[in-house]
C-alpha cells in the first residue's frame, strides 16, 4: 500500500536521527578540496555520479548542494586542455577520444584525490597543473 507522508512525520524522523545525520554531514566535508572564499569556505566532495558542495561559515556547515560533473567540468574548460600542444602523453590520448573521455579522466582524478586544494590553489598533481575555479564554482582555466 502507498502511504502519503505528512511533513510533520518527516520532521519527527529528522529529530530521531539528527545525531546520525549531523555526523554523516561532518564526514562529507572534504578537507583536501576546501576553497577559502572571502567570508566562508567551500568543501567539494566527489562521489561516483555527483558532487556535493558544502558551505561552511565560522566552522558551521550552512548549506549543502548537489551538482553534476558536467556542470563542474564544462566543455569550455576541457577545450582549453585540447588546445595545449605539449600535453603529457596520457592526456594527449584524450584529444582523439573526445570531451566526455577527457571529462571522465578529470572526474576520476577528482574522486581519487589526485586533484586537491593547496593554499587555495587547485592542483592536479599528476600533471603539475594549477586549475582555476570561477565564481560559480566551475573549472574555468589553467593557471600554469
Amino acid at each position: 500500500m502507498e502511504y502519503l507522508i505528512r511533513y510533520s512525520a518527516v520532521e519527527d524522523f529528522e529529530k530521531l536521527f539528527v545525531d546520525s545525520i549531523e555526523e554523516s554531514i561532518r564526514k562529507m566535508v572534504n578537507s583536501k578540496f576546501l576553497l577559502r572564499k572571502s567570508n566562508y569556505e567551500l568543501s567539494i566532495s566527489f562521489y561516483e555520479n555527483y558532487i556535493v558542495f558544502i558551505k561552511i561559515e565560522n566552522s558551521t556547515v550552512m548549506e549543502l548542494a548537489r551538482s553534476s560533473y558536467e556542470d563542474f567540468i564544462p566543455d569550455e574548460f576541457i577545450e582549453i586542455f585540447l588546445d595545449i600542444q605539449n600535453l603529457p602523453p596520457r592526456l594527449k590520448r584524450y584529444k582523439t577520444l573526445g570531451l566526455n573521455s577527457f571529462r571522465n579522466e578529470i572526474k576520476e582524478s577528482l574522486k581519487d584525490g589526485k586533484i586537491i586544494v593547496e593554499n587555495n590553489n587547485v592542483i592536479w598533481s599528476d600533471y603539475n597543473f594549477c586549475l582555476k575555479v570561477d565564481q560559480n564554482t566551475k573549472l574555468e582555466g589553467i593557471l600554469y
